[in-house]
């Protein structure tokens, strides 16, 4: 397997720190306030209603959920870190790993599973297409293209001629 082509560009730029920081701290606040809305005994009664086996489908489904908030958080930092963004921009990157990191909390919780699920899939839905539609994440992507692109060119070709044997 080939190594990657390295980067073209400055691989994080030191302006965006702040914006990271507050990212994280907002997804830091969702996640306690995710796991905290529901009190004790709501939780318990919705726990006894539900039964053993529901009970563990239901927080596997939220750990699994937790793996697919991580990923989406991590499309967003990885979007923040090389280059500035806009203040409207950065709040609705911050609302959408907000309820993305909340949702899985609820879940567990099993009190609010429908309010989890919808803020889970609502800030995952909303942060992808973010990344997906900001400028800067199509710059990025094409300068990392057209360097993977220029070194598999100046190795001759050796890929095709390795899959057409």
């Amino acid at each position: 397997m080939a190594a990657l082509a390295p980067l073209p560009a400055k691989t994080f730029d030191d302006r965006m720190r702040p914006a990271l920081v507050f990212v994280l701290l907002v997804i830091a606040c969702a996640i306690v306030s995710g796991l905290t809305v529901t009190s004790a005994e709501a939780s318990a009664a919705a726990v006894a209603q539900a039964g053993p086996d529901l009970v563990r489908l239901l927080r596997g489904m939220a750990l699994m959920k937790v793996l697919f908030a991580a990923c989406a958080v991590g499309a967003v930092l990885w979007r923040l870190s090389f280059a500035p963004v806009g203040a409207a921009r950065l709040a609705s990157y911050a609302a959408a790993c907000a309820a993305m990191a909340a949702g899985p909390g609820l879940i567990w919780h099993l009190d609010l599973v429908r309010t989890g699920a919808a803020l889970l899939h609502g800030g995952l839905l909303v942060s992808l297409l973010l990344v997906w539609r900001d400028p800067a994440t199509t710059e990025r992507l094409a300068a990392v293209v057209a360097a993977r692109r220029a070194r598999v060119g100046r190795s001759g070709g050796r890929r095709a001629r390795h899959q057409n044997e």
